[in-house]
């Protein structure tokens, strides 16, 4: 028989504090992700943040939940996004993964919101007839160095032992690559009187600025909230064959976060950008500026070439068109298409209000 476990914020710190942990194959929740839920800025200690299914000991289900708020005008409310939703594909656990979510929905009545999700979840909640679309956002994903020694073997094993051939390859095109890029950057140069400063961690200024410019966002994240993804990645930097039995992303051979300010000629502050790395696959998680997307584009462009990033991805449509204006050389581009999804009462005003890249549990991985 199946039993449902709720844990809350202060369960998941008891656990973190003395233990014992998840044990089995697969464990619902990985260190990382709990130390980042108990230290949401936005989450109260009773808040439950992940449901698991068990058959005796054996867990067949979970479903993450990362609290968050959602304003509309001047009001605001307590919402969930669900995050590393999995259920066992045995016949017999058919329907644990949709019990948790009635469980998540039943709990949340405010709103269970869902963002970057695959093509199944998105059937199933429109099955449920009970999430609306808030957004659903054109973006490019491009690659802007060649990476074959770790994309082809992690698609096509049979390429594993050739590896090191893949990287040779992969360093004589990306002396190309710099060249083209370098020639780029002389045509595109960022004006001598613009200063940029990269901080780790977001500071009063930075966090006044974007407190200026996110009032027609949906979840309005600040300085507190963005300093709490920055610190707590959902990623451990350990081999892959040491990572935890976790179904979804859980490693990275580096990931980095930093907050730059672009200042225009007499020092003004013109915008305030969130970037995340993860293994070389640049995200932005948040972006803020006064008409300046032709700048915060170059800056962009110009911080993938510097820190030699091998990906790009966003679905800011001001961004991309810079890109795209500019030419960026990349090695390859597609287009992507990201959407944003809420149930629960007075939905239908909110599609009205922006997203950020980062909404949802996208600010963490890749």
């Amino acid at each position: 028989m199946v039993k449902i476990q709720a844990y809350s914020v202060v369960d998941l710190r008891r656990m973190l504090n003395r233990g014992p942990w998840f044990a089995g194959d697969p464990v619902p929740i990985t260190r990382e992700r709990a130390l980042a839920q108990v230290n949401n800025p936005r989450a109260e200690d009773s808040d439950v943040v992940l449901f698991v299914a068990y058959d005796g000991d054996v867990v067949v289900a979970h479903l993450g939940i990362v609290p968050d708020l959602a304003f509309g005008g001047a009001t605001e409310r307590k919402i969930g996004w669900l995050t590393a939703w999995w259920a066992n594909s045995d016949r017999k656990y058919s329907g644990a993964g949709m019990l948790l979510l009635m469980r998540a929905m039943a709990l949340y009545k405010n709103g269970i919101g869902a963002s970057g999700f695959s093509e199944d979840a998105r059937k199933i909640y429109a099955a449920t007839r009970k999430f609306t679309t808030i957004k659903e956002l054109p973006g490019i994903s491009a690659f802007t160095r060649f990476d074959a020694a770790r994309m082809l073997p992690k698609r096509f094993p049979i390429l594993v032992p050739v590896k090191s051939a893949l990287k040779v390859c992969d360093s004589v095109a990306n002396r190309f690559v710099g060249l083209r890029q370098a020639l780029w950057k002389s045509k595109y140069r960022i004006p001598s009187d613009v200063r940029i400063e990269i901080a780790t961690e977001m500071d009063a200024e930075a966090g006044h600025f974007v407190s200026q410019h996110n009032q027609n966002e949906l979840a309005r994240r600040g300085a507190r909230e963005l300093n709490w993804i920055g610190k707590y990645s959902w990623m451990t930097c350990v081999p892959p064959h040491e990572a935890p039995p976790f179904r979804f992303a859980t490693t990275a051979g580096s990931c980095r976060s930093h907050h730059v300010k672009i200042r225009a000629a007499g020092g003004e502050l013109v915008a305030v950008v969130m970037l995340t790395v993860i293994d070389e696959h640049l995200i932005i998680p948040s972006c803020h500026h006064d008409g300046q997307e032709e700048l915060v584009a170059k800056v962009i462009c110009h911080q993938v070439v510097r820190q030699k990033v091998k990906r790009i991805t966003t679905y800011r449509g001001d961004l991309v068109a810079e890109f795209l204006r500019m030419r960026f050389p990349w090695v390859w581009s597609s287009k992507k298409t990201r959407s944003w999804i809420l149930s629960g009462p007075g939905v239908a005003g909110e599609s009205i209000y922006s997203v950020q890249d980062g909404d949802g549990d996208c600010a963490f991985t890749v």
